[in-house]
């Protein structure tokens, strides 16, 4: 019996050992960009989840299984879970993503506080009408496909997402009231990658609407005049992505980049009967951000270590429109900006053997953020027009934040990838974890990965 039980656990470890030889798993996910000095995403580096920025990059990962688990942990869930699958054959390839939540539908994605808070996260300016609590839209879908043609591979995505709720008679209105609350998103991606496997071009652009609506109805027949406001807006986005992978030696890649990406949208209200002095577009909110870098993608042996620098800038903007003298206007200008001179990601992954991959990483932006409010003359009050502007230094996080405190907590970064056969799980070593040690050491219950990914490969 012994000798069945020993000759099991050599044929096991056999297994193990021939499995690992030759891996077919891909590693990837959020838990390896952000672990890799990204910011949560590294420009200099090839993931999976290039898929969700340029859909060509499906044809790279055919036959692939993958998901975000998510971070900020807590009993059985976790913020930022998505799934998808990738399939691969004969130059085409087809995929589904679900649960990925991207634009300024979400609070993650925001920027923006305080006088800000509704320059690129749009629900709050719902909420202020609706006495309903809207909810970011829910399960956004991704669909998408991509070919190749030689050098050149083609790939499309159409990304759709929503959420509503009708009150008729309940809920938040009376009796012969009804109020209907709706947040949605429509969206389309296209992409290139152009040259062969080492020499290539990868460019993208996106196209989304993100649409918010309230309407109020008061049909009761004891007012003597029908009552009727509605609360519509469409945001627009736009974003544009490049990126060239230029060999200069064998080991050595040098990777210039650039991305462009605005977001606009200006609420309107109206009603029935029209108010004395109707005001429809009180505020205009916008975002714009730049970046422009260049870094090197370095191999070394048993993996890869990447270096980047660029400049980017991000605006925030509330226009914000008033009665001055009725019906006389006037617009308070309001732009924050975030200039990052420079921004920098650094990330190496290092091979400890067959089935386990370290990984380190370094994020920073030297962050100056510059507030201008640009009053105007006010013949109410008889006062001038005016400009005040404060500005400061400080390090500004990243959008999503992973569930980190601050941006000090972002700075270092260690991960740790299993890979088995078929099989790869990433994680982002949680701060906690590292400053307060696993419990069998300090007695303290911590976390030990703080973003977890995984995928497989078919």
């Amino acid at each position: 019996m012994k000798k069945i039980l020993a000759l099991t656990l050599i044929l096991a470890l056999c297994q193990f050992g021939t499995a690992q030889d030759k891996p077919l798993a891909v590693s990837g996910g959020v838990a390896r960009t952000a672990a890799l000095g990204g910011g949560p995403t590294n420009l200099y580096i090839t993931d999976y989840t290039d898929v969700y920025i340029n859909p060509a990059n499906a044809l790279l990962y055919p036959d692939l299984l993958f998901a975000d688990i998510g971070y900020q942990f807590a009993g059985y869930s976790a913020n930022g879970q998505n799934i998808g699958f990738t399939l691969g054959t004969g130059g085409i390839a087809i995929g589904i993503s679900i649960g990925r939540e991207e634009g300024p539908m979400y609070a993650k994605n925001s920027y923006g506080s305080g006088t800000f808070a509704n320059s690129d996260y749009m629900l709050p300016s719902l909420n202020g009408y609706s006495p309903i609590a809207s909810q970011e839209p829910l399960a956004p879908v991704q669909l998408y496909a991509a070919f190749s043609m030689g050098p050149i591979k083609l790939g499309a995505a159409v990304y759709r997402a929503g959420w509503s709720q009708t009150d008729d008679g309940t809920g938040s209105v009376g009796a012969k009231q009804k109020l209907v609350v709706s947040n949605n998103q429509t969206g389309f991606k296209v992409g290139t990658l152009m040259g062969d496997d080492k020499t290539y071009l990868d460019a993208s652009a996106l196209l989304r609407f993100n649409g918010s609506s309230a309407e109020f109805t008061d049909n009761n027949p004891n007012i003597t005049t029908f009552t009727n406001s509605k609360y519509s807006v469409t945001g627009t986005e736009f974003g544009a992505n490049a990126r060239f992978f230029l060999p200069l030696s064998d080991k050595l890649t040098f990777v210039p980049v650039g991305r462009y990406y605005t977001f606009a949208y200006e609420p309107e209200v109206t009603s029935t009967p029209a108010p004395t002095h109707p005001l429809t577009k009180a505020n205009a909110y916008s975002r714009n951000e730049l970046e422009i870098g260049a870094g090197m993608n370095v191999k070394v042996q048993g993996g890869l270590v990447a270096i980047g620098l660029s400049m980017q800038r991000i605006s925030l903007n509330n226009d914000r429109t008033q009665f001055d003298v009725v019906p006389n206007t006037v617009t308070v200008k309001q732009k924050r900006v975030w200039l990052d001179l420079p921004k920098v990601n650094i990330g190496a992954e290092l091979a400890l053997n067959s089935w386990a991959t370290a990984r380190f990483g370094y994020f920073k932006r030297f962050s100056t953020c510059t507030t201008t409010i640009d009053y105007p003359a006010m013949a109410s009050t008889n006062t001038p027009a005016s400009t005040t502007e404060t500005s400061n230094s400080l390090e500004a996080m990243y959008a999503p934040a992973l569930g980190m405190a601050s941006a000090a907590d972002q700075q270092l970064s260690i991960g740790l990838g299993l890979t088995y056969d078929r099989i790869a799980l990433d994680g982002y070593i949680a701060d906690s974890m590292l400053g307060d040690m696993p419990y069998i050491l300090s007695g303290k219950i911590n976390g030990v990965f703080g973003v977890l990914s995984m995928s497989y490969k078919f």
